[in-house]
């Protein structure tokens, strides 16, 4: 005989997400995108984002903007001609890393591996 236990949550628990805020900058389109190139190869030219991503230069130019403001990219202007622009993840950005390490781990389990075509 199995016997099962309902755990009871306390009333006073809070259900509204406390990282609401932040799903709502990483949901932005090609957000993450931005986040995960930059962490697994640092720093990359906005051309080099612009063709490996396939973003629109518009759209990767407000993306870009916005992550540095937050902090979580550092933006490198050189003098040089022509001009150099890199991007790179700030120490901040750096933390996301443990986002993506485990969100890979969950897709894999669950069949989402961006390998397996067939998800």
């Amino acid at each position: 005989m199995t016997v099962s236990k309902t755990v009871m949550m306390p009333e006073t628990e809070e259900v509204v997400c406390p990282f609401g805020r932040l799903l709502q900058v990483l949901g932005k389109p090609h957000t993450l995108q931005i986040l995960y190139g930059l962490s697994v190869r640092s720093p990359l030219r906005f051309t080099e984002m612009q063709k490996e991503l396939k973003i629109q230069p518009k759209t990767l130019t407000a993306r870009l903007h916005e992550l540095t403001r937050m902090g979580l990219l550092e933006r490198k202007s050189y003098s040089e001609i022509p001009p150099r622009v890199e991007y790179e993840l700030t120490e901040k950005g750096k933390d996301l890393r443990g986002i993506f390490s485990e969100a890979n781990i969950w897709s894999k389990k669950y069949g989402y591996d961006p390998k397996n075509r067939k998800s």
